[in-house]
């Protein structure tokens, strides 16, 4: 190699390195030097004389003509890339990015480095080297211009992730049923036909109401609306689209090679892209996926190179993964000083977890157990020989238990439909559509109402039904008490287990907001029950604004651990109050306004409860008890409110299905009758007369 390319190549190396990361300079450097050559071989705009080696090109303005030429962008939109801004490249290059991939491919193949001919995995793509290499000679140019870097995270993919592109997952129909035909006619399709073109619709929200009127429930179509947006207006040439089937095996792997289309000569799933359709298989991954049907994960690097790996065949480090994803998210995580941690810091803590595993011979990184992690760290401290990485594996072990307390759960749940709703929960249709419809626009809900009426059952089953499924893991519920504070809902010092000093430790709001800021797609759920009972300004702080639902993905730093913190937009908070204790101050105005408040009456008269009292075996003395508990409620309504009714629920259960003339006798006497003395507590004759007639009708007087 001549000097003066050598001597380019030197330059571009360095620059790439401190400019675009660390790793690209390295990586990029060998195809820039004989691109001219990959170029003609692969058909490239052959008939162009280029020089075999690119690190002859000096200068900018002689680069720029080639770059045109072969990507097909204008000097204006040249002029934006080379401020930093991630355009998206034409429709052409889809063609020329996919001719490049093969061609290098099957060169490489027959040349024995490579496993086989469609084993696309480690080859740098085709524009993000051109434009790279357009960049360098720009600012090598223009000494005293900085090139805009991105606000620097970790170095784990420098440069094998191209930011100007989309990454999709996809499912094509119910366990990729349509895949073989999309396959072999090189398409993606989506579903929600009855919407037509979608060319028709200007806003994403015009699509939302179209959805919305076509849904047997009134639940906001949210995901529906977004998937179908993104299919639409997103989904662009060039893009990488991951075919997936159920949730933790791929099936395909396609480069997008043409616009949204509307074929109406098909009998289902019309709305299309063209795709090249690269691979075929089938790929079991190690971590299962969420069920969407579009998914965009340009926001998770480790998982999209994982994937590429796995489709090439390449081994795979059996953590390799898991240790990718945590050093990512340790890039993220802000120290009290304001600051993220840099690449040396997290290199630091990765190599002392790996060491501590080898020292201790156990498992850290794969262990999700949080006590066992916790006990792993107890013994490394209190091991005084153990001196490697001292002072920083105790740290290292508190930055691994919180990544694993905010790591998302996904499993293969039991479906939950509003038909499973309804027949569960003694709500009318209408009532439960105006009661989703709230809470998806509000974010915030209190369910208020008397005592047995079911709210925190109706709160359980509301979130199930707002995910669909039955997924425990997206559900957080604790209980609020006059005692309760910041420091236990938020975060605060708390005493260590071994009694020595304090330790800052997360509270049970924020490790579960940060959970499901890490799962955006899926909606997560903090139920509070008794929220009354709280002090609300004490326990919420500077946490009151956040939750509001216009403020939502907005960040403040926390009192103790300045740590940045926000409330994402998939949580969702439900709060239970009784209407009944009067111990109980009214609510906070402030935090008031930031909840909407929904009344649970008794549902005496619901049709699936009146099912429900039927099917009981000898009921007869349970409907007139029933019966007469109507009546007192009448009689409550007008004296103390309906906040005080008797509710439904005193009656439902397994005992009443055993025996529900037993049952219903120990209800009356030890439930119902006390609380009527409680509400009467300043005119005794009118609680004992409810109850000599409760007594009568239970020993049938």
């Amino acid at each position: 190699m001549s000097g003066t390319a050598d001597k380019q190549k030197k330059e571009f190396s360095l620059w790439a390195k401190e400019n675009l990361g660390e790793k690209v300079g390295i990586w990029y450097a060998p195809y820039i030097e004989k691109f001219g050559t990959l170029l003609r071989k692969f058909d490239l705009d052959a008939e162009k004389d280029y020089y075999t080696n690119f690190f002859f090109y000096t200068s900018f303005d002689e680069f720029k003509d080639i770059y045109k030429q072969v990507i097909g962008q204008s000097d204006d939109e040249i002029a934006e890339i080379i401020k930093g801004k991630q355009l998206r490249y034409p429709e052409k290059y889809a063609q020329q990015k996919l001719q490049w991939s093969k061609g290098y491919a099957q060169m490489t193949y027959n040349n024995g480095e490579r496993n086989k001919p469609d084993n696309y995995g480690g080859i740098a793509d085709l524009g993000p080297l051109f434009r790279a290499y357009l960049k360098f000679l720009y600012y090598a140019e223009n000494p005293s211009l900085t090139y805009p870097k991105k606000e620097k995270k970790t170095t784990t993919h420098d440069g094998e992730i191209d930011d100007s592109i989309n990454y999709w997952l996809y499912a094509p129909g119910d366990d990729a049923r349509f895949f073989e035909e999309f396959y072999t006619e090189n398409v993606m399709g989506l579903g929600w036909d009855y919407l037509g073109n979608l060319s028709r619709y200007s806003t994403r929200s015009e699509v939302e109401k179209v959805i919305a009127d076509n849904r047997i429930d009134e639940r906001r179509p949210t995901n529906d609306s977004k998937a179908v947006w993104d299919f639409y207006k997103e989904i662009k040439p060039g893009d990488i689209v991951y075919a997936k089937a159920g949730i933790k095996k791929i099936v395909g792997r396609g480069i997008v090679t043409g616009e949204y289309y509307f074929d109406n000569e098909v009998d289902e799933y019309k709305h299309r892209h063209t795709i090249n359709w690269t691979n075929k298989g089938s790929w079991e991954l190690k971590e299962k996926v969420a069920q969407k049907t579009l998914t965009n994960f340009n926001d998770y690097p480790d998982w999209i190179v994982y994937v590429e790996q796995l489709i090439s065949g390449n081994i795979v480090e059996e953590n390799s993964l898991l240790v990718n994803e945590f050093k990512t998210w340790l890039s993220q995580q802000v120290q009290q000083n304001g600051e993220y941690l840099n690449d040396k810091s997290i290199t630091q803590k990765v190599a002392s977890l790996k060491d501590i595993e080898k020292h201790f011979k156990v498992i850290v990184f794969g262990e999700t157990d949080t006590e066992a992690l916790k006990n792993i760290k107890e013994t490394i401290l209190a091991d005084e020989s153990y001196d490697r990485y001292k002072g920083v594996s105790g740290s290292s072990l508190d930055y691994y238990i919180r990544y694993i307390e905010s790591k998302p759960v996904i499993e293969e749940n039991e479906p939950y439909s509003q038909a499973d709703f309804l027949s569960e929960v003694f709500i009318d249709e209408t009532k439960l559509q105006t009661l989703q419809s709230v809470l998806q626009n509000k974010k915030n809900l209190i369910l208020k109402g008397a005592p047995g009426v079911g709210k925190t059952f109706i709160a359980d089953r509301l979130a199930f039904l707002m995910m669909g499924e039955k997924d425990e893991t997206r559900i957080q519920m604790i209980q609020f008490h006059q005692s309760y504070s910041y420091e236990d809902f938020i975060e605060g010092y708390r005493p260590k287990a071994d009694g020595e000093g304090f330790e800052l430790k997360q509270g049970p709001f924020v490790k579960f907001a940060r959970k499901a800021t890490r799962d955006p797609e899926r909606d997560y759920f903090f139920i509070i029950d008794e929220i009354n009972r709280g002090n609300m300004s004490k326990i919420f702080g500077e946490l009151m604004m956040l939750i509001e639902s216009d403020k939502r993905g907005k960040s403040i730093n926390l009192l103790y651990s300045n740590e940045k913190f926000s409330v994402p937009d998939n949580l969702y908070i439900i709060g239970m109050m009784n209407t009944a204790d009067r111990s109980l101050a009214l609510l906070d105005y402030a935090l008031r306004r930031r909840f909407s408040f929904f009344e649970i009456s008794p549902a005496f008269e619901n049709y699936t409860f009146k099912n429900y009292i039927n099917s009981l075996v000898s009921a007869e003395k349970l409907l007139r008890v029933i019966d007469t508990i109507k009546e007192l409620n009448i009689t409550v309504s007008d004296e103390l409110g309906t906040g005080f009714q008797i509710g439904h629920s005193y009656f439902v259960g397994e005992a009443f299905e055993v025996n529900a003339d037993k049952r219903v006798k120990e209800v009356v006497e030890f439930e119902i009758i006390p609380q009527l003395y409680e509400y009467w507590f300043d005119d005794e004759s009118k609680a004992e007369e409810w109850a000599n007639r409760l007594i009568g009708v239970v020993n049938g007087i």
